[in-house]
């Protein structure tokens, strides 16, 4: 199995591994999944004693064909009714000094009963834990492997804070934050599937509230200022543009392209709007926004070399200076030639891990992009694209593998980093070999509502629009506007 499925199984495994077929017999459902089928003769048991009994636990899955994936597991010292494995309500738990067993199923399609279970095999301390994974359709194992757990706190020695303050708070109703965007003093929040949300900033102290734009089957992800127009990337209609003549009132214009595209990240370069489009056909859209208000197709663009059905497809979107940046997940982060938007080619990439968001700027009189993965292990590359044909990587910043960045921005010598558990993250790239982190904030807490379902959880996206503050938003806390208290 290849990356693009590591990503699968993480983010939806409850529905993309419903199809997987086993044994048709119902009456079996746990066999090959029940914890006395799971040989634990050759663990370290009584390591497990002092495992601790709750608490959010990120998991690094690693299946026996080489493949895996990153998840999650939410325990509780008692009721299992709070207890969740794989984004799924535990149905099992069985923790004793020498043992650790829980499962959870659900019903997939044609009747068949899904179940993961994880068996602890050893322990090397109170936070962590390793040990058998199983997958199970209809009581045969279909995906059998190891994992290892690490239960999510905050960072040995940190505080909540350092160099950054939170300037204020907005926490979503029955809605989560997605992305933001900022522009005429106010900010464009997208809710995934409850719309557009607009805050005045009259006051970023107080954000105020003043428009929802609702929404019926789909879901909104990017959002992106051109003037008096409003670009915003969905799930099932591509790229809605939004007339914001009148700021605190977005008016819904059209849809681009007319058709059922997922549209994941946009990006702008002069008059040229370029949107990636991971399904279903795994592609850069290209437009003329001359016309900020009538996007132009110029292009459908598909990296070249990408294998769509290897997992490669283009997740995030850069541009700045006639080149185009892509990442492509499992193909990493190519550089095209976009000085004709109509006709790209692609002039070099860099393959050495999986991409998922790219942030491009000057540092002195070259050109970096600041690449970040999103898995277990993930960290920020910074990579030297002056000559887009051998990209060079010449320094990275890491927090830690069980922690994972979701999103990039670059402004002035800094790079802002939406670190997932660990927060924002804001780095100091004066130095492209040497990244400094000069400022966090811990944004992430285990007891906040929603926590424990999925690996890719907390801060997720960061923006700055370049007003002194710093945007982010987070699964559980909404929209968080910081600011830098240090330079």
């Amino acid at each position: 199995m290849h990356g693009g499925m590591k990503r699968l199984l993480a983010l939806t495994s409850t529905l993309a591994l419903a199809t997987a077929c086993g044994n048709d017999n119902p009456s079996v459902p746990k066999a090959e999944c029940q914890v006395e089928a799971i040989d634990v003769s050759a663990c370290q048991l009584s390591s497990l004693s002092g495992v601790q009994p709750e608490g959010i636990w990120n998991l690094n899955i690693n299946l026996n064909d080489g493949s895996g994936a990153a998840a999650a597991m939410r325990l509780s010292g008692g009721g299992s009714n709070t207890q969740m494995l794989m984004g799924l309500a535990a149905t099992e738990r069985q923790s004793t000094p020498e043992s650790f067993f829980l499962a959870s199923e659900f019903q997939g399609s044609n009747n068949v009963t899904m179940r993961f279970a994880v068996a602890g095999c050893s322990s090397s301390g109170p936070g962590q834990m390793s040990g058998i994974f199983r997958r199970c359709a209809n009581g045969t194992a279909d995906m059998k492997g190891t994992f290892e757990a690490i239960r999510l706190g905050r960072r040995a020695g940190e505080a909540e804070a350092s160099g950054v303050e939170l300037v204020s708070e907005v926490k979503l109703t029955e809605a989560t934050a997605t992305n933001v965007a900022v522009a005429h003093g106010h900010a464009y929040v997208t809710a995934g599937a409850k719309g557009l949300i607009t805050f005045d900033l009259s006051d970023p102290s107080q954000p105020r509230q003043v428009r929802q734009y609702e929404l019926s089957n789909d879901y909104y992800t990017d959002a992106l200022v051109n003037g008096n127009t409003l670009y915003v990337a969905s799930r099932r209609s591509g790229i809605a543009v939004f007339d914001i003549t009148n700021p605190a009132v977005p008016v819904r214009l059209r849809s681009v392209p007319e058709s059922v595209v997922e549209v994941n990240s946009l990006a702008l370069d002069g008059n040229v709007l370029y949107a990636a489009s991971p399904a279903p056909n795994a592609e850069v859209y290209v437009y003329d926004v001359a016309t900020p208000a009538e996007p132009k197709q110029l292009r459908r663009y598909f990296v070249e070399g990408a294998e769509p059905r290897a997992g490669e497809v283009p997740l995030h979107v850069a541009a700045m200076g006639g080149r185009l940046y892509v990442s492509n997940w499992s193909f990493g982060m190519t550089v095209s030639d976009v000085t004709n938007p109509a006709s790209p080619k692609l002039l070099g990439r860099f393959a050495n891990g999986m991409s998922a968001a790219t942030a491009v700027g000057m540092v002195g009189d070259r050109v970096y992009a600041f690449d970040a993965g999103e898995d277990w292990g993930a960290h920020l590359s910074v990579l030297d694209v002056s000559a887009p044909a051998t990209v060079a990587r010449t320094g990275e910043f890491r927090t830690r593998p069980e922690v994972s960045i979701r999103s990039v921005a670059f402004s002035g010598t800094k790079v802002y980093l939406a670190y997932g558990q660990d927060g924002l993250r804001i780095v100091d790239v004066s130095v492209p070999g040497s990244p400094q982190q000069v400022g966090y904030y811990n944004t992430w807490r285990e007891t906040d509502a929603g926590h424990g379902v999925v690996f890719l959880e907390g801060l997720s996206k960061v923006h700055v629009p370049g007003d002194g503050f710093v945007y982010a938003t987070d699964s559980s806390r909404g929209l968080l506007i910081f600011r830098e208290t240090t330079e």
